[in-house]
């Protein structure tokens, strides 16, 4: 830690706050996590991480034994803030719609304690025009408050986060204020990358276009799979082919597999459906977006019911529960969502995940069980759903997994596995929008 260096306070230390606490410690600010829960503060200044994240562990022992990165309960502390950051994981019902109370509270809770001159940072996911909201109660609370709310919508990935906070693509920085701004601008120095400013509802307005895009492409590819799929093409190639146009891009999300489960573009998705409806203007692209996505869910259901017929006490294991590799929580997983259209078809579930959260898990005890062994996974099984692209999973016994299953049927949600391999090892394969294709490319 540099002498004299800065302080920034991040408050809400999930997954978002804890990767923005050591990442601006690793850009050289000493940093103070303020989480108001007095045992979780006490749990995390003991270095116990609130969710897995690649590195996320290493980092904050690192910091926490140099002294460069604390927690507290208080409030108050906010005082000693040159920088304050909210990076609440903004909670979502079961409607893909946000709750921003967590947002509002904090920043209530810290306005008469904010220095003339601190900006205060939101990177929590919030719909637009919530920004201009608190700015607006702060300065009620606060008059002697000379600087400004700033949005800067959070671009992290689950699994690589930490790298993507450190080495962003880019920076969006929202302010009304030309001091909030030009503070902002500082505080982000460190960060060797283009920095876009806008006004707030515009740096508002970034964060639900950016995943309204996404989800877009998502949807697109998942409608050319489910029409490969009974047009005998295979829509993993049509994917690789799209991505060497140069006006497309190999980054693009052009990989055929289940739809967006709910989170983070579902939110955004539905955020701009309801701005929408508030403006009684018919968003037809918005809802056929979440409409085919959707579908993708009960292209797995149909496609058991293809090979086993009536899905009533049949067996099904579930190869993966977390919301995608790299991280440990299940809340709203496309796993999750899976067993639920599976139990509706009065179908057996059964999980199987090497990081699924324990205490995640128990939200879900006694609507399925989750084995710790994969053999368990496959014994007297009729079929089983590839959900989450864990590396280990491409090494696993097949030929051992299909000997234990009444059915060797393997569903592969995310064209993950390699088909030949899967029906050599004596496997039924089925992939999305895809048979058993091999795809290869010749440079």
């Amino acid at each position: 830690m540099k002498k004299n260096a800065p302080i920034v306070c991040v408050i809400g230390i999930w997954h978002l706050g804890a990767v923005n606490a050591v990442g601006f410690v690793e850009k050289g600010y000493r940093v103070i996590g303020l989480e108001f829960d007095p045992l979780k503060a006490k749990k995390l200044q003991r270095g116990k991480v609130p969710i897995f994240e690649p590195g996320l562990q290493e980092m904050m022992t690192k910091h926490l034994g140099t002294g460069s990165l604390s927690f507290e309960s208080n409030a108050g502390i906010v005082t000693q803030a040159d920088y304050v950051v909210i990076a609440y994981d903004s909670p979502i019902n079961e409607k893909d719609e946000v709750d921003i109370i967590p947002v509002v509270d904090a920043a209530n809770a810290v306005a008469t304690y904010l220095k003339p001159h601190a900006p205060l940072v939101i990177t929590s996911q919030i719909p637009l025009g919530t920004s201009d909201k608190i700015e607006f109660d702060i300065k009620r609370i606060n008059p002697q408050w000379l600087s400004g709310v700033v949005y800067t919508p959070e671009n992290l990935r689950l699994g690589s986060a930490i790298l993507r906070f450190l080495k962003p693509d880019m920076i969006v920085l929202g302010a009304n204020n030309l001091k909030a701004s030009q503070a902002a601008l500082k505080l982000y120095k460190p960060f060797k990358t283009t920095k876009v400013l806008m006004n707030l509802k515009s740096a508002e307005m970034v964060k639900h276009a950016l995943n309204t895009f996404l989800a877009t492409s998502i949807t697109f590819i998942n409608e050319i799979a489910n029409l490969s799929d009974r047009l005998g093409a295979d829509a993993v190639a049509v994917g690789q082919a799209l991505k060497l146009d140069k006006r497309i891009g190999t980054s693009a999300l052009m990989s055929p597999g289940l739809g967006f489960s709910g989170g983070t573009l579902a939110r955004d998705v539905t955020q701009l459906r309801l701005f929408a409806k508030e403006f009684n203007y018919e968003a037809k692209l918005l809802d056929s977006i979440m409409s085919v996505n959707e579908g993708t869910f009960d292209e797995i259901i149909l496609k058991l019911q293809n090979r086993l017929g009536d899905l009533s006490g049949k067996r099904i294991g579930i190869l993966g529960l977390t919301y995608k590799p790299g991280t440990s929580t299940v809340r709203r997983s496309p796993a999750i969502k899976i067993i639920d259209l599976l139990q509706k078809k009065k179908a057996i579930c059964i999980g199987y995940d090497p990081m699924a959260n324990v205490e995640e898990m128990n939200e879900y005890k006694g609507r399925f069980d989750r084995v710790l062994k994969i053999t368990e996974l496959a014994q007297n099984a009729d079929g089983i759903v590839l959900v989450t692209e864990w590396p280990e999973f491409k090494k696993l016994p097949f030929k051992k997994l299909a000997r234990l299953m009444n059915n060797a049927l393997l569903v592969d949600s995310k064209n993950y596995l390699d088909p030949a391999a899967l029906t050599a090892a004596g496997f039924d394969y089925e992939g999305f929008g895809r048979k058993c294709h091999s795809t290869e490319t010749i440079k």
